[in-house]
């Protein structure tokens, strides 16, 4: 094949990809939902086809289909196979076993979830004149409201929101750990179920911890000896501490609303040596590395279901300088996201 004809195929295939790209996710579904990686870690070693299929938690009525959707998982490198016949985990494998500390099983559903619904509406997002999500044209209200009136829904986001953090607080703690010396105290607003706060207070003992979320998201934290719970809105109030982390949070607002937000924390901290630990996906950096594709798909997804938006070096420094912060410290971390130090 000629040189032409080569880069016409790169091109076509490179459309393609894209065009079936929704089948990755469908296939993924399926395999979470049927436990397909979990079935062969509990069975220690690499499987057959006829030992998946017996192991299922449904009956396999036709195993060609099964070896089929099999195939396409080995394709995808979520699973491994020694020949034709014999299954076996890979190391991407840990994310989807759901009881691994790495696991993104529920972050997974939660994206997942409704996806017919969700993602309909996403042209009308280019005619609307004001931010909105499109969760809130389908839902008549924002999730965080949605979730204060649906256990379930609101469950599934903590859920989502803890399997994350299990991931990136490890990341954070051992990338900069610089940034925790010497503090003495650090409220994590917006800090869900604990898991963040948690993994701070037990590698650094000496740091006071305390979790600011909304009521009904409090009342979901665990009764944690060495981590406070404090209900209430981080644009009213965020209490004094030596330090406020916002973990994933700002991608949730619009500038505005995080101008309104850095500013409260601003106010929260003292003058000399207080800090805003900002923790949060940086577009531009390490562009050129695969991850870069699922930060701008974060993007998307920020824009349909929140409103807010992913952000790129220069507007987070616009941001932080423009809630009167005169530092701005930006590192990338071993995870989807980044570690942007703000202080006065």
């Amino acid at each position: 094949m000629g040189i032409e004809l080569r880069e016409e195929l790169d091109d076509l295939a490179l459309v393609w990809s894209h065009i079936v790209a929704s089948m990755d996710s469908l296939v993924l579904k399926w395999a979470l939902d049927l436990g397909i990686a979990d079935i062969i870690h509990g069975h220690g070693e690499p499987m057959t086809l006829s030992q998946v299929g017996a192991s299922l938690p449904v009956p396999c009525g036709n195993y060609d289909i099964l070896r089929r959707l099999m195939r396409y998982l080995v394709h995808m490198k979520i699973l491994g196979a020694q020949g034709d016949d014999l299954y076996q985990l890979t190391s991407a494998s840990k994310f989807i076993l759901n009881n691994d500390p790495k696991s993104l099983v529920p972050y997974a559903r939660l994206i997942q979830q409704g996806d017919a619904n969700k993602w309909h509406a996403l042209g009308s997002l280019l005619e609307a004149k004001a931010s909105a999500s499109t969760f809130e044209a389908v839902n008549g209200e924002d999730m965080w409201s949605y979730a204060a009136k649906h256990a379930e829904q609101n469950k599934l986001f903590n859920e989502a929101m803890a399997c994350d953090a299990r991931l990136v607080t490890p990341a954070l703690i051992n990338g900069c750990r610089d940034i925790f010396l010497g503090i003495k105290s650090l409220v994590d607003v917006g800090g869900g179920t604990g898991t963040a706060s948690r993994g701070i207070a037990m590698a650094f003992p000496h740091i006071k911890c305390s979790i600011l979320d909304l009521p009904h998201v409090v009342e979901t934290i665990p009764d944690y000896p060495d981590v406070e719970r404090v209900a209430g809105d981080m644009f009213s109030f965020i209490p004094h501490n030596d330090t406020v982390m916002l973990m994933k949070i700002l991608h949730d607002w619009d500038d505005e609303d995080c101008v309104k937000i850095l500013k409260r924390c601003k106010e929260a901290i003292p003058e000399e040596g207080g800090k805003v630990i900002i923790v949060d996906i940086v577009l531009d950096i390490d562009e050129g590395h695969e991850i870069t594709r699922t930060r701008y798909a974060f993007d998307v997804i920020m824009m349909i279901s929140t409103g807010g938006k992913e952000r790129t070096e220069k507007e987070w420094r616009r941001l932080i300088f423009n809630a009167g912060f005169n530092h701005c410290e930006i590192t990338p971390i071993n995870a989807l996201h980044s570690a942007i130090i703000a202080s006065p």
